[in-house]
């Protein structure tokens, strides 16, 4: 063959070689995509830090939003998720279960606060047991997030309801919700049951409702209101600086899993959607996140991966920091359905 056939011959056959590597590879990057909640954010973005370190080839995607919304994005919109988190692992199943999901992992527990600013109303003065009666106060101004939303609000009805219960005053929930909003409540033998209708109503400035609790945090600084309720992780890793908690007791903040069955199950919520199938009846429970992985998760061995660094040490040490704590050994519903590689770092929960 003379020479310059044999550099056309070459060319092209690299020319070839290149189209085809091309062709099978396209995006030799992957992705993973994760739906995610607030408070855990440190966490996850340790893990994404340590993940796409040791997986160069995997590109991690987040979508932030609340729990409910999420999951939604999910059976509803048809969109596709390799891990979606929780901040109530509870609700997985009557959301997901059996069509998207068919296990869950409780991964750590946090504890319910109320955050204030140092110019806020009072703010010398609250602390874990008058708080509710500081919140009663003429030109006290607090907020929630909407119940109908997801866990952060429905939790923080809890806590008020609870309250009725630890301080052994009947007219906490009634004086602070039901008298400023259309949310009811009523008592039978003991259990307390909360409705949450469409439209909440705040009859009050008194009272503000917003979506989620990161946007009522800035408000306090911002002196609109005084006072909101929250998870701790949540105000600590999302809230701004200067924000402040007040410590609760454990039989209202919803911390101990000790007191599931004996106090916090006495409290059921219910919350409203625009289709009866899709209501959301909630037994009260510890305050507790969860996760899963959907049954149509595009890159499953990917949620694994990034499980394993997420339930690990670097994952844990990272949410401890925004006092969340962490269950070491993780929970899961059904370890036969949890991928083999998480069993090491999972028990059987119940």
């Amino acid at each position: 063959m003379k020479s310059h056939d044999l550099m056309t011959a070459v060319a092209a056959a690299c020319a070839v070689a290149a189209l085809a590597g091309c062709a099978a590879n396209p995006g030799a990057q992957k992705t993973l995509v994760i739906y995610h909640h607030g408070s855990p954010t440190p966490g996850i973005e340790a893990a994404q830090k340590a993940f796409e370190a040791k997986y160069p080839d995997t590109k991690v995607i987040r979508e932030k939003d609340d729990a409910l919304a999420n999951m939604r994005k999910v059976t509803d919109l048809g969109k596709l998720a390799d891990i979606v988190y929780t901040d109530d692992y509870s609700i997985i199943p009557p959301v997901m279960f059996p069509k998207y999901a068919d296990f869950w992992i409780r991964y750590a527990h946090d504890e319910m606060t109320i955050a204030y600013a140092p110019n806020s109303k009072y703010a010398n003065e609250i602390n874990g047991d008058n708080w509710y009666k500081v919140l009663q106060r003429p030109g006290v101004k607090w907020g929630i997030a909407d119940p109908n939303a997801g866990p952060d609000g429905y939790f923080s009805l809890g806590q008020i309801m609870l309250s009725n219960i630890y301080y052994k005053d009947g007219r906490i929930f009634n004086n602070l919700v039901a008298a400023n909003t259309a949310i009811t409540a009523s008592e039978s033998e003991g259990r307390y049951t909360i409705d949450c209708p469409e439209n909440l109503n705040p009859k009050a400035s008194k009272v503000v409702i917003r979506p989620d609790p990161e946007t009522l945090y800035p408000m306090i600084l911002a002196g609109d209101i005084d006072y909101a309720f929250g998870y701790m992780g949540s105000v600590i890793g999302e809230g701004p600086a200067g924000i402040k908690t007040v410590a609760l007791p454990a039989q209202v903040n919803l911390s101990d899993l000790s007191l599931v069955s004996s106090v916090y199950n006495r409290v059921t919520i219910n919350m409203f959607s625009d289709r009866a199938d899709r209501r959301i009846t909630v037994n009260l429970g510890a305050k507790a996140n969860g996760l899963t992985i959907p049954l149509n998760a595009p890159n499953k061995q990917g949620a694994a991966d990034f499980l394993e660094i997420f339930l690990g040490p670097v994952g844990q040490n990272a949410l401890k920091g925004v006092h969340i704590t962490p269950l070491s050994p993780a929970e899961t519903n059904d370890l036969a359905k949890a991928p083999e590689k998480l069993r090491p770092l999972l028990k059987q929960g119940q």
